[in-house]
């Protein structure tokens, strides 16, 4: 499982900054001309802040678009289940439950083999062992690390999509907004982008 999210992102950034730059150019020598009337420049300059604002639209319709193939990519569609999967996940509760307080992560790891590459049935069985964990004093975090280790990975990366995805739905591209606030959002976005490029690249390695 590899990604090229973080390069795409900033590609897709940096033509819209070329765009925008361009518009911003030509309105700037539609302020300063001295030929026309200036009805006729002010008419061009709406023509040219009219463009700028489908730019701002398109742009953020193909990083939403990208984003959803990015996270469709690396996550997937969930996989087929076995006819007995809901059984055998009913038998690993029950292990787990004649473990209880005294549940170590190599006895997680056992009996939760069977799901390790199933994230999501692995986030659910994850608030089972660490109430198991709690009632027993442990701290699931450093004593079933083994077990979860690539679950918080797993978990980490849909969390890091959700962020990216609410700040372009919205509107990470914006040509009236100049404010500091804009360049904030869209770092903030960027540092996202890249923890899920890591968290992705590294993901076998975890």
């Amino acid at each position: 499982m590899k990604t090229e999210i973080k390069e795409k992102v900033q590609k897709l950034i940096e033509s819209y900054n070329e765009v925008k730059r361009d518009i911003q150019e030509k309105i700037k020598a539609w302020e300063s001309d001295l030929i026309y009337s200036l009805d006729y420049r002010e008419e061009k300059i709406k023509e040219l802040e009219e463009q700028a604002l489908q730019c701002d639209a398109l742009f953020n319709k193909k990083i939403t678009e990208l984003l959803t193939q990015e996270r469709e990519s690396i996550i997937g569609e969930p996989g087929k289940k076995p006819d007995d999967y809901e059984v055998k996940i009913s038998n690993a509760l029950k292990f787990l439950e004649l473990a209880g307080e005294k549940l170590t992560d190599d006895q997680a790891y056992d009996i939760l083999k069977p799901f390790m590459t199933d994230f999501e049935t692995m986030a659910l069985f994850k608030p089972v062992v660490e109430g198991l964990s709690k009632k027993g004093g442990l701290d699931i975090w450093n004593q079933f690390t083994k077990t979860f280790k690539k679950t918080d990975v797993f978990l980490a990366i849909i969390n890091g999509f959700k962020v990216a995805e609410e700040t372009a739905a919205k509107g990470l591209f914006n040509y009236r907004e100049q404010n500091l606030a804009g360049s904030i959002r869209t770092k903030m976005f960027l540092d996202v982008v890249d923890d899920i490029n890591k968290l992705v690249n590294g993901f076998e390695v975890a």
